[in-house]
């Protein structure tokens, strides 16, 4: 189940449906409730100005209504790795660009002072929250992330720091390229075979060498492998290509896409 937040563009931000009074958790949208020019484009790059990129950030971090200095930033590089953090690194990323934070392409913390933040135009953002152990994880999953298994690796670190048991975990996929968009070619299909026996990818009719590939599916296949139960995997359901005038979309943009944000924080 899903809430949205709604404005006269048609929504700021989508909620994961198990978000409750312990966890605060959203995945934005690039309508700008100012209307500003660029969005609700939460990256800093050359597409906006920095003020504008600090002004979209604040915007997020009062709908999710924690300050903007509790966020944790990683430079994400579509690795596997899995960062975890606390209130020692409260603010890394948060206002200004910063290519000496640290690398890694998920997040995990049980600070109630940080929150997680990953951001994605057309890959897979996916929140973790143990509701039991009070704990919560972010991650970037694209096609690399993906056949590296970073879903799983995240449970995993959230069970060897935690002490989280995969079948109390509440796990959302937010909006990102699907299946029905994501073409892919023999460069990604063949990593994607072998590491995945269940059907994942499929080839496209009349086209050799090219396949549809849903890692969405993917991701819940890891999911379900390391013990998290099916009916807590909530899946948003939404395409960012299919929704570009609502969401960033890399592919579809042609490479000048922003950033939306998918955020977490214990409260």
């Amino acid at each position: 189940m899903l809430t949205n937040w709604l404005n006269h563009n048609g929504g700021l931000c989508v909620q994961p449906g198990w978000t409750e009074s312990g966890v605060h958790a959203l995945f934005s949208f690039r309508h700008h409730p100012n209307d500003r020019e660029g969005g609700l484009d939460v990256a800093f790059h050359s597409r906006v100005s920095e003020d504008s990129t600090l002004e979209s950030r604040q915007v997020v971090a009062t709908e999710l209504g924690v300050s903007l200095d509790c966020f944790v930033f990683v430079r994400q590089v579509h690795g596997a790795d899995v960062a975890v953090v606390d209130a020692a690194h409260r603010g890394l990323g948060a206002t200004k660009a910063s290519p000496n934070r640290m690398a890694a392409d998920a997040l995990v913390t049980n600070d109630k002072n940080v929150a997680l933040a990953i951001l994605t135009a057309d890959c897979v953002p996916i929140l973790f929250y143990d509701p039991v152990r009070k704990a919560i994880g972010a991650a970037h999953s694209g096609w690399r992330g993906t056949v590296s298994h970073i879903s799983k690796r995240v449970v995993e670190t959230m069970q060897k720091t935690y002490g989280t048991q995969p079948e109390d975990l509440l796990v959302s996929i937010g909006p990102s390229i699907r299946i029905c968009c994501y073409e892919v070619d023999e460069v990604v299909a063949g990593p994607v075979h072998r590491e995945f026996t269940e059907k994942v990818i499929f080839p496209r009719f009349n086209r050799a060498g090219k396949f549809w590939f849903s890692m969405q599916s993917a991701i819940c296949s890891d999911l379900l492998t390391v013990g998290v139960r099916d009916e807590h995997i909530d899946d948003t359901g939404i395409c960012t290509s299919c929704r570009s005038t609502h969401l960033f979309s890399h592919r579809r943009e042609q490479g000048n896409a922003g950033r939306q944000m998918a955020a977490i924080a214990l409260t």
